[in-house]
């Protein structure tokens, strides 16, 4: 066991990065003398080979693609090539070596040795700026003067915050008064300040949901309960549904929506009823003539459907049945039809239906009564 152990190869970085990048060094100086074309998948094979002998992990292709990209943008130690040559037909890639390996491997060791050098010097300038501030040998701390004015300017910063913070929240809540400003102008901290406005707007609105009667406008009472003004929301809503019906919407679609416009608006019903301050109800009679179906146009519709599906079968069976018996037979078919279809007619359902109906009554058929239906 302490064989292997001692027989394990131990690489010279500390920092594995660093390793792994000297590595990748040679593997492309090797594999640049040994062919002249390759791919990365070649390249791959030979670094991973070479980081398993120097007793570290292989990697992958992604991470092999990393290193060549630092290699050329941050060491500025190759060349790299490489070239998409179209859809199923590959990559061309090939990368030089700026100068020989021993040179690449000096610079891109003085490179990390530069980096560590930096990071060890802003350590030493952070704990020296942030720690102390000696004259001579003597440490000297912040004065007290510069420490509490430091103290009142972000108290100072923090009170304007909150200070905003509770007017923004007052001017949501659209209070009915101004007495609001002296709940502000208090001495108390910000969490009790907004309790204090949530309290006085649940006053306003109790206050305002218990009144019973508002100044007379044009001779009528207005509405201000709220129970009130949603039986004038239902008024309003039937209103519309009616005009709509007589219109020709459907009256079973325009049910079903307007029960869930008024339960969207039954807590807020003056959205509706106050139709000269608020424009929501043109925009829900507009919606709805453009979602709701005319029942004019579906009657029309399938009345055009049934014509044409009897002109077809008219024309089909005009050669075997009488015309003055076909006619009243074949309005009293498609009659007791529950649904029309275009396929059925095509696929000669109706007309094999027609056939053994007018079958079964011989008397009406065109040449004889007794003689049977020519197929």
């Amino acid at each position: 066991m302490r064989n292997k152990q001692a027989n394990k190869p131990k690489t010279q970085c500390k920092n594995k990065y660093q390793h792994k990048l000297i590595v990748l060094i040679s593997t492309i100086d090797y594999t640049n003398h040994k062919y002249e074309k390759y791919t990365q998948g070649d390249l791959l094979y030979y670094f991973n080979g070479n980081l398993k002998r120097n007793g570290q992990k292989e990697t992958t292709i992604k991470t092999l693609q990393k290193y060549i990209y630092k290699l050329g943008k941050e060491f500025k130690v190759t060349n790299n090539y490489y070239q998409h040559l179209g859809i199923n037909m590959g990559t061309e890639v090939y990368y030089e070596l700026k100068y020989n390996k021993k040179e690449c491997h000096r610079l891109i060791n003085k490179n990390f040795k530069i980096k560590k050098e930096k990071r060890f010097q802003k350590r030493v300038n952070e704990h020296f700026k942030s720690k102390f501030n000696k004259e001579g040998s003597v440490e000297k701390a912040e004065s007290l003067y510069n420490k509490y004015n430091r103290n009142k300017k972000e108290e100072k910063c923090t009170n304007q915050i909150e200070d905003f913070q509770l007017k923004k929240y007052a001017n949501k809540c659209n209070f009915k008064t101004n007495f609001f400003y002296n709940l502000l102008k208090l001495n108390l901290e910000k969490e009790v300040k907004f309790e204090l406005l949530r309290k006085l707007k649940n006053a306003e609105n109790a206050i305002e949901r218990r009144s019973i009667g508002d100044i007379k406008k044009g001779g009528d009472k207005r509405c201000v309960t709220l129970k009130e003004k949603q039986e004038k929301l239902s008024l309003v809503l039937e209103n519309v549904v009616t005009k709509l019906k007589n219109e020709g919407y459907d009256s079973a679609d325009l049910e079903a929506k307007m029960g869930s416009i008024y339960e969207k608006y039954r807590n807020k019903p003056h959205f509706i009823i106050e139709q000269e301050r608020y424009g929501d109800l043109g925009v829900i009679v507009a919606n709805l003539k453009k979602t709701v179906k005319k029942t004019e146009n579906l009657k029309s519709q399938y009345d055009d459907l049934k014509n044409n599906i009897f002109s077809i079968l008219l024309d089909q069976l005009r050669q075997k049945v009488k015309i003055e018996i076909l006619i009243p037979k074949l309005k009293e078919y498609l009659t007791k039809q529950e649904k029309l279809e275009y396929k059925k007619v095509f696929n000669n359902q109706y007309y094999y239906e027609l056939l053994d109906l007018i079958e079964n009554q011989k008397e009406h058929l065109k040449y004889s009564e007794f003689k049977e239906v020519v197929t």
